[in-house]
């Protein structure tokens, strides 16, 4: 009798330590489900309030994005580890979005100059705010400095 007692004790502790495991990982996965879509810069995703540039032109799928939020950019950096790079699963991942960027996407409620050298000098793309995704023409694989205009 002894020894049947041991074993259920056992096999009640075996399940009370399941059960905890089990709602520790159920307590984790509710808050990461909640926040898995959520909005944040730099994360590779193109999400409202932030400005994108991508590695292929408009139309074309499977590149690496670069978002940012709403803060001006004088210098996109030509080299790593100093630079804005593109993020996400797609082609161009990890590169250095200076000279690389062939469109962006303005979801922000600003206008955005893409300009073709450093501290916004030369000539620009002007992206419209909550604009949708178009080529850059004069700062194509020219890009290296980002303003927010009114």
């Amino acid at each position: 009798m002894g020894t049947s007692t041991k074993v259920r004790r056992s096999g009640g502790s075996r399940t009370a330590r399941l059960v905890a495991v089990v709602g520790a990982v159920v307590g984790l996965a509710v808050p990461l489900a909640g926040t898995a879509h959520a909005t944040g810069a730099r994360d590779g995703h193109c999400d409202d309030g932030e400005f994108c540039l991508f590695y292929y032109p408009t139309g074309v799928s499977g590149g690496a994005v670069s978002d940012f939020a709403v803060a001006d950019i004088p210098n996109l950096g030509p080299t790593q580890p100093t630079c804005y790079e593109f993020r996400g699963s797609g082609t161009g991942s990890g590169l250095c979005v200076w000279r690389n960027a062939r469109s962006a996407q303005n979801r922000t409620g600003h206008n955005v100059r893409v300009f073709t050298n450093v501290d916004y000098k030369n000539t620009s793309d002007l992206f419209t705010a909550h604009g949708s995704q178009s080529d850059l023409y004069q700062a194509k694989f020219l890009d290296e400095s980002v303003k927010f205009v009114t």
